[in-house]
Formats: C-alpha cells, sequence, structure tokens
C-alpha cells in the first residue's frame, strides 16, 4: 500500500477515492480516527489519509489527483468537442452547444 494524498477535509478524500476507485484504482482512507489526538499530536499527523492497495499504482493515482485539483482552465487553449465539434474556451468543463462532457473532465479520468 502506498499513501497518494492527505487532507483534513474528509469530503474531499471520499470524492477522491470514488474517482479513483472509478479508474480502476483500489483505494482506502486510513487515520480518519485520529482527529482525536489534535492537542496531543501536531494537527497535520492526524490528518485522514488516502492510500492505494497497489503500490505499483501510486504514481497513476497523483496524476489523476493532480488532474482532479488542477484549477479549470489551467491546460492551454481552447478545446473541441468530441460529440460536435465546436470549440469551447479552457474555462469550459462542459461544451456549451451540445453539453458533453468537456477535455478538462476526460483528462482528469
Amino acid at each position: 500500500m502506498e499513501m497518494v494524498y492527505t487532507s483534513q477535509d474528509f469530503l474531499l478524500l471520499g470524492h477522491l477515492k470514488n474517482e479513483l476507485e472509478g479508474q480502476g484504482i483500489e483505494c482506502v482512507v486510513r487515520g480518519q480516527h485520529l482527529l482525536g489526538g489534535v492537542g496531543e499530536l501536531p494537527p497535520i499527523e492526524c490528518w485522514p489519509e488516502l492510500w492505494v492497495v497497489d503500490s505499483g499504482r501510486g504514481p497513476e493515482a497523483r496524476a489523476h489527483i493532480k488532474a482532479l485539483l488542477a484549477p479549470v482552465g489551467t491546460r492551454g487553449g481552447p478545446w473541441t468537442c468530441t460529440g460536435c465539434a465546436e470549440e469551447n474556451p479552457p474555462t469550459f468543463s462542459e461544451c456549451w452547444q451540445c453539453g458533453e462532457e468537456g477535455l478538462l473532465l476526460k483528462e482528469a479520468c
């Protein structure tokens, strides 16, 4: 097993876990019960962690997480919809013409 991400935000960890599992990367959240130790232990040491079961998939999981957490529009210029061939601004995650899932979401997967 390999730790790939940590955060004090349980919702974010749950979202990342679901996204990774949707890509076939088995993972678990560990340490969620350590928050009771805050005050006795350094706070960041008590944050829950996202672990990938297969250590060999750690780099792939980190790449997915990086793509998922990247600000919208940081991937360069306009993108072309695969559904209707309409050009969309980089800040759009769905095609403005037909509503198909956009480049940013597909890259994250």
